[in-house]
């Protein structure tokens, strides 16, 4: 089956990942199936699942059970979940329970959405194709990953969404769960694109942290794995009053790019020999070190240069005052090449929004 959804490069004829294969904007026009959650018809995807959504839900339903979480960060939010589905508290078990039905069931009706490619859902996406639609028809396999597929969460979910293909008489997808997807993205990189025999800095840049990990590689598979301290990401916005703010708020965070990658190799260097090659995921789209100009956080980047790459080369080279190489990698596709022995598969990260990776893609 050829993918729509990945284009190959004129310059080195290597397939990358196009933007339209984004689930985000994907919209409910017509439900595949009543009577499990009806108020979610006529809303995008990334409206009615992602982390955003499901922790203003917990708020709400703790509230409901007494529970208080206002002192309690968002970011935990997703872990306390998933541990209240196993607590002894009664009340802090019945909110995960309540509150994992519902998405869990939401997740079902946006695979059954995929799956069942209703008239009305396919003309809300006026930018795919018949071949689009056919690609969820036929695909087999989902790998969920991320920090809401991990643990108990994640099987629940599964559970759920099979219980939605049931109702509907659909066959379902099978769904693999895998529960360590941290350095997912760095541990796909190193396996598809590091250089045998060598040791290298991996790092994946997210839109909260940015992960770094020394790799080894040794008779083609990965010898060694020593991670490093996560950093927080800085300058993410994406909206600006002038073009003068955006390109000032690109400057901080090229800096910051420069400054951690250059850090991180110098410190990694004093123990052994490295790579030239530097391994970075980001959470943008990337095509020959080019980034999408239209994604997220990063994406501000293109207004210091069409070829970032190429700009953090020459930027770390003079500071580490050796000749390196930078290969930007689409985060998602990143931790999809983890998987590149799964055959029929798509990678679904499940975060702020949904990530999509495909395993067999040829980088």
């Amino acid at each position: 089956m050829k993918n729509p959804f990945l284009s190959v490069s004129d310059a080195d004829q290597t397939e990358y990942q196009t933007q339209r294969c984004s689930l985000n904007r994907a919209v409910i026009a017509k439900l595949p199936l009543y009577g499990v959650d009806d108020e979610i018809e006529g809303k995008a995807f990334v409206d009615v699942f992602s982390t955003p959504v499901i922790v203003r839900q917990i708020r709400r339903v703790s509230k409901r059970y007494g529970i208080d979480l206002s002192g309690m960060p968002d970011a935990d939010l997703p872990k306390i979940l998933s541990q209240g589905l196993e607590s002894d508290d009664a009340r802090l078990k019945q909110m995960s329970q309540r509150v994992t039905k519902k998405f869990g069931n939401r997740l079902g009706l946006l695979f059954l959405t995929l799956k069942t490619a209703l008239p009305e859902n396919r003309a809300a996406r006026d930018d795919w194709d018949d071949a689009c639609w056919a690609y969820w028809q036929e695909i087999e396999t989902i790998i969920l990953t991320g920090g809401l597929a991990s643990s108990m969460l994640g099987r629940r979910f599964k559970e759920y969404i099979h219980n939605v293909f049931d109702l509907a008489g659909v066959k379902p997808y099978h769904i693999m769960l895998f529960d360590n997807g941290r350095y997912l993205g760095v541990m796909g990189l190193a396996q598809r694109l590091m250089e045998d025999n060598t040791s290298a800095l991996v790092l994946d840049m997210g839109h909260t942290g940015i992960k770094r990990a020394l790799v080894r590689k040794r008779a083609g598979e990965i010898a060694g794995f020593t991670p490093m301290e996560s950093l927080p990401t800085q300058y993410m916005q994406s909206k600006f009053d002038s073009d003068d703010e955006k390109l000032r708020m690109a400057i901080e965070l090229h800096r910051q790019i420069v400054g951690v990658t250059a850090s991180s190799y110098k410190e990694l260097s004093r123990s052994e020999p490295l790579s030239d090659t530097i391994l970075i995921s980001i959470a943008n789209y990337t095509h020959g070190g080019r980034l999408n100009a239209e994604r997220g956080g990063y994406a501000k980047l293109c207004e210091i240069d069409d070829d970032y790459a190429r700009i953090l080369e020459e930027e770390l080279s003079g500071e580490l005052h050796r000749r390196v190489s930078v290969k930007l990698v689409h985060d998602s596709t990143a931790s999809a090449l983890y998987f590149s022995d799964v055959e029929n598969a798509v990678c679904i990260t499940l975060g702020t929004g949904f990530g999509v990776g495909f395993p067999d893609i040829h980088i």
